[in-house]
C-alpha cells in the first residue's frame, strides 16, 4: 500500500511543477538588454543615432544608446548628459515621422 501512495505522491509533484512551467507568458524567457556597467565617460552626441530604456526587470536602471556603427551603449540615466541625450532624440523623433530606431534599422 505504501509503494502506490508514494508513486500518486511523486505524480502529484510531476503535475505541479509542470503547471508552473507551462503558466508562464508567452515571450517571458525572451532576453532582456540590461545594463550591469555604464560608460566611464559621456559620449560625443555625434555618434547617437538612438536609445532605448533598459526593462523593469534589470538590476539596473539604464538608458542603450545605439551608435551609428550599430554598437550599443550603456548609461547612467541619472546623469545629466544622458537626460539631455534623450531628451534631444526625443524631439528629433517628434519632428520626423519615422523615428530614430527605424532609421537605424533600414541602414542595417
Amino acid at each position: 500500500m505504501k509503494v502506490p501512495v508514494a508513486a500518486l505522491a511523486l505524480l502529484l509533484c510531476i503535475v505541479a511543477l509542470c503547471a508552473q512551467v507551462f503558466s508562464s507568458p508567452v515571450g517571458a524567457d525572451t532576453p532582456t538588454a540590461c545594463c550591469f556597467s555604464y560608460a566611464p565617460r559621456q559620449i560625443p552626441r555625434k555618434f547617437i543615432a538612438a536609445y532605448y530604456e533598459t526593462s523593469s526587470q534589470c538590476s539596473k536602471p539604464g538608458i542603450i544608446f545605439l551608435t551609428k556603427r550599430n554598437r550599443q551603449v550603456c548609461a547612467n540615466p541619472s546623469e545629466a548628459w544622458v537626460q539631455e541625450y534623450v531628451t534631444d532624440l526625443e524631439l528629433s523623433a517628434a519632428r520626423s515621422p519615422v523615428t530614430s530606431v527605424d532609421r537605424l534599422e533600414r541602414r542595417a
